[in-house]
């Protein structure tokens, strides 16, 4: 375990924003040299019980003071009410994990490094066509990659830190696999294109499109990462680019490909963005246009109370509204789906098996799953 996958762990327990800051940099930052600080100092209770400023405990790897040429970390916990148990606890823990282990891999502050870029310019609403020179990795984002983004949700979760997540990829595809980390349990992932699409067209697959095949690897990679952790994750990917031109503007799209699919498709966990086009288009609407149009289809509110037909709808759109295909997916015979179709159509005056009142029906099922949310 080296330092970042300490920080992931503290974040986790604490609850609370952890920052890794390299000693140095600590050292040329504005601090407050209070007397509390010159008392932990010198009774060594720095390294014992951390140290508490203004909005924030620290707990270092080693006494800051005392610090060589060697790269030493802070950890620096947003929250000054730790419980003393808990800061002996954490800085235990701190000083016998990092006795050994003090430094980063250059690959994972490299990466690191692109991760705190991305992190401010989509907090700040900026997309800069081209990564600035100054990024270390960005020598290594020429060649054309397929972006994936790893969205890990709730307490209970137990996705590991870097190191973890890159062997797992990285033996997965027996290739390297650029685990980029964003902000808490979200990650960027980038897979070099043609181990993607050649992966696929070695399994002996079907003549398919770039798209079916970078979803159906998409699928796979979520089920390799469920399979290995627990907790609630989601996985959004878009066509292959080259990294170092419009990153920003991919993740984000990325990002909103996968708050789309949890508002609409909430059993789905792998999120495509071409296949999302208009569950943005109604994500756009006003609400009021919204409400709107739901209340003038007479009987909606009655279709969407009856769980049995809500789903029989969802999966006659889902096939394409092909009555036989809908049955067989259903388990029930072709007469009674026709006979919930009817019903369909008694209550709302839309037959959704003709073309005009199946674009209205699934617009209503959209917006009213917007409306909900």
């Amino acid at each position: 375990m080296n330092v970042q996958d300490i920080r992931s762990r503290l974040e986790s327990v604490v609850n609370r924003p952890v920052e890794l800051i390299e000693i140095g940099e600590w050292q040329g930052q504005q601090r407050s040299k209070s007397v509390e600080y010159q008392n932990a100092v010198k009774t060594n209770t720095l390294l014992s019980t951390g140290w508490t400023d203004i909005d924030s405990t620290w707990f270092f790897t080693a006494n800051p003071e005392l610090a060589d040429d060697e790269e030493q970390w802070a950890f620096r916990i947003f929250d000054t009410n730790l419980l003393p148990a808990m800061r002996e606890l954490i800085a235990l823990l701190v000083q016998t994990v990092t006795s050994e282990v003090v430094t980063r891999p250059q690959e994972e502050s490299e990466v690191q490094q692109l991760g705190r870029w991305l992190a401010e310019k989509l907090e700040h609403d900026e997309s800069p066509q081209e990564l600035p020179d100054a990024l270390l990795l960005k020598s290594r984002l020429f060649t054309e990659m397929i972006p994936f983004l790893l969205i890990c949700e709730g307490a209970q979760n137990t996705l590991g830190g870097y190191e973890e997540l890159h062997q797992l990829l990285s033996t997965f595809l027996e290739r390297d696999v650029l685990v980029v980390p964003l902000h808490g349990r979200e990650w960027l992932l980038f897979v070099d294109r043609l181990d993607v699409l050649e992966v696929s067209e070695e399994r002996g697959e079907e003549e398919e499109s770039d798209r079916e095949l970078i979803e159906a690897f998409g699928l796979g990679l979520y089920e390799l990462i469920a399979s290995e952790w627990t907790g609630i994750f989601n996985l959004s990917v878009t066509d292959p680019l080259q990294p170092a031109h419009g990153l920003v503007r991919a993740v984000r799209l990325l990002r909103e490909s996968v708050f789309l699919g949890k508002t609409f498709h909430v059993t789905r966990n792998v999120h495509l963005p071409w296949e999302l086009g208009l569950e943005r288009l109604v994500y756009s609407i006003p609400a009021a246009q919204r409400e709107r149009f739901i209340e003038e289809v007479e009987g909606l509110d009655v279709v969407l109370e009856d769980g049995e037909v809500l789903t029989t709808l969802e999966t006659f759109f889902l096939m394409n509204c092909n009555v036989s295909e809908t049955a067989k997916r259903l388990y029930i015979h072709r007469n009674t789906l026709i006979y919930r179709l009817d019903k369909i159509k008694q209550e709302t005056g839309l037959d959704v098996r003709n073309f005009g009142d199946a674009v209205l029906m699934k617009l209503a099922l959209l917006l009213d799953k917007v409306t909900k949310d």
